[in-house]
């Protein structure tokens, strides 16, 4: 039996599997060990890691990173307001009152 483990960072990204051998960091699809927490938006498709990070320039309205920050807070927090004017992306407000993002113009 194998045990998974996720650790989405604020920058970085690190998937782990526990084995009787001991514990492997998995390796993405440009064989590097840490993948990059971002997503990248477009009309007809989403990319996310080293994809979405080398979209940040052409596509940085619709391009999400360091989204971690915003985690469990309300949108009507000093923190999220003090933020929100530094960042590319939308800020939302959810139903319950707390962070989301939405997708910017193309």
């Amino acid at each position: 039996m194998s045990v998974v483990g996720i650790d989405v960072g604020f920058q970085n990204c690190y998937i782990a599997v526990a084995r009787s051998g001991g514990i492997e960091t998995i390796a993405n699809e440009y064989s590097d060990r840490c993948t990059p927490a971002c997503i990248s938006l477009a009309s007809k498709n989403r990319t996310i890691g080293n994809a979405a990070k080398s979209q940040i320039i052409t596509n940085f309205k619709n391009t999400v990173h360091g989204f971690k920050k915003f985690h469990g807070r309300a949108v009507d927090d000093q923190f999220v307001q003090g933020e929100k004017s530094k960042l590319p992306y939308n800020l939302h407000k959810l139903d319950n009152g707390s962070t989301g993002i939405k997708k910017g113009d193309p």
